[in-house]
């Protein structure tokens, strides 16, 4: 039987055996839970709820069952190191680029002299 998530319209293959009237699937996609309908194979649609499909039936065991579809764990992300490289290279030369504005404040005042505002707004005015 193949059941569509009615939210994101991911299609699932699943046996007839595995799905018990009223059972809650969940979509491994989108994560959202509902009652496929088998009267309506391929059709999104949402089953009523009864009282009795809402009370679990595994609490005499006290086991939870799994998740149908099981859902797989999405693998680690491996880390890029030419990005993490990049982005030190990168506060590395606005460091540099810092102190180099700050050790060389006096030749930057007497060349630009518009920069004496800004240094004396900073309070790193040099007195000449």
């Amino acid at each position: 039987m193949q059941i569509v998530c009615p939210a994101c319209s991911a299609a699932y293959e699943v046996p007839m055996t595995l799905l018990r009237p009223g059972q809650m699937v969940r979509c491994a996609r989108c994560a959202r839970e509902w009652v496929p309908s088998p009267d309506a194979p391929g059709e999104p649609t949402v089953a009523p709820m009864t009282a009795a499909a809402a009370a679990p039936d595994w609490e005499s065991d006290g086991i939870p069952p799994a998740p149908w579809p099981p859902q797989a764990r999405a693998p680690m992300a491996r880390p890029n190191v030419a990005l993490r490289l990049a982005w030190a290279a990168s506060v590395v030369a606005i460091l540099a680029l810092g102190w180099g504005a700050y050790a060389g404040r006096t030749t930057i005042m007497q060349v630009w002299p518009a920069s004496v505002r800004l240094y004396a707004a900073l309070g790193l005015q040099v007195d000449r």
